[in-house]
């Protein structure tokens, strides 16, 4: 059996869906199971420093292959579009020639719906099995338009029953898979999941000149919730007697909220307590994080935050960071308020920032509270837990003839 995993995203290096992908394969090839991973997008824009510049290699172990062999998009839109267009086409010629009976092709997709129904046709025609990854509601990260829930529809009543497995990221999106999959269809649930060993980092929040809070998601409000931390971390400088600093990762001129951004670092007069440091490679946000006090996940209840689960959680835990985060989703599953987590009512800075001047005016607690979250990732969150649960996973897929 061979098991590949064919994504439109970035890699080696990305954001979310690449950690996901990264841990997926590591914990698969720990099974001895061959697993290679194929890029059938060249995603790295023109114009912008680019994350990855190998059209193939070996990363960490994982065999990856861009499929119109680099990541780099070129200049010219009509050019990019046949690029896009021939580069779908070399990822169906390639699976067509190597898929055998019974390999898995597990899809970390950004949508994508009608291409994908293709890959289906294909896949199964070769008698290999479809495997859908399933980390957010479809089309649910953007606005709730006429147009978002027609695709969403598709995708639930055409693709949802031709998966011969759904790897769910939370109990939400498991209950979705098995309202739309048909009977034939094996569902598993996969949480966030993180390389712990190299996330694993010692504490040097001591060495930090100034004592800092960490945020290495988006700049989006939908999403993270930059305008309430920033608002929260405003008012908890009001607050406390000591200095503090915040550092987030990110252009503030890339989010869809910049002016709103600058009115709130206006507002409270914390442009001298705030840095952002643009994109960072995994080696630099374990710097990063090495030298925190603190991490804030604030999360609204919007369909994207009640579906999903926050992959950078797991490497704020795997790194022994107390985290304050917001009573939303999947994540209430695995924390606890006062032992592995600061847990706060949702869409409320007050409460935010209360939490903020808590945790810095109890070093005791807060450290604690770091070790017990550490503890929850090591046992959950690992990947290494989950290489013989992906192993029975694709013997019930196989077997399901």
């Amino acid at each position: 059996m061979n098991v590949y995993i064919v994504t439109n995203g970035q890699f080696p290096n990305g954001m979310a869906a690449t950690n996901r992908t990264r841990c997926f394969a590591k914990a698969i090839i720990s099974q001895g199971l061959p697993c290679k991973v194929l890029i059938y997008t060249r995603t790295e824009k023109y114009g912008k420093k680019p994350k990855n510049i190998d059209g193939k290699g070996v990363f960490e172990g994982i065999p990856f292959q861009y499929m119109g062999k680099t990541p780099l998009r070129g200049k010219n839109p009509l050019i990019r579009k046949l690029h896009d267009l021939a580069d779908k086409f070399r990822l169906l010629s390639y699976l067509f020639q190597h898929l055998k009976k019974n390999d898995i092709v597990i899809c970390v997709v950004g949508q994508d719906a009608d291409f994908v129904q293709t890959l289906i046709k294909l896949i199964h025609f070769k008698q290999a099995k479809f495997v859908r990854e399933l980390c957010e509601l479809p089309y649910g990260t953007g606005k709730e338009t006429p147009k978002a829930i027609k695709k969403r529809d598709y995708i639930l009543k055409k693709q949802f029953p031709s998966c011969d497995g759904i790897i769910a990221i939370s109990d939400t999106l498991m209950n979705l898979a098995k309202e739309y999959a048909s009977n034939k269809c094996h569902i598993i649930k996969i949480p966030i999941l993180v390389d712990f060993e190299k996330y694993y980092i010692p504490d040097e929040s001591s060495d930090a000149q100034i004592p800092y809070i960490f945020h290495s998601g988006t700049l989006y409000e939908q999403k993270d919730g930059a305008l309430g931390m920033f608002e929260a971390f405003g008012k908890a400088c009001n607050n406390l007697s000591e200095q503090i600093h915040f550092i987030s990762t990110g252009n503030p001129k890339e989010s869809p909220q910049h002016h709103e951004i600058l009115n709130i670092i206006y507002q409270y007069n914390i442009s001298d307590k705030l840095t952002f440091t643009g994109y960072l490679y995994r080696e630099q946000i374990s710097d990063y994080l090495s030298k925190a006090s603190l991490v804030v996940i604030n999360k609204h209840p919007n369909p994207q935050n009640l579906y999903g689960f926050s992959t950078k959680l797991g490497e704020y835990l795997a790194a022994g960071k107390p985290v304050i985060i917001t009573n939303v989703g999947e994540a209430m599953n695995w924390l606890k308020d006062g032992e592995s987590a600061y847990i706060v009512e949702p869409n409320d800075t007050d409460l935010l920032a209360k939490a903020i001047v808590d945790a810095f005016q109890n070093s005791e607690k807060r450290k604690a509270i770091g070790k017990n979250g550490q503890k929850v990732c090591k046992e959950n969150f690992d990947f290494r837990n989950y290489g013989e649960k992906f192993g029975l996973f694709f013997q019930e897929i196989t077997n399901n003839q």
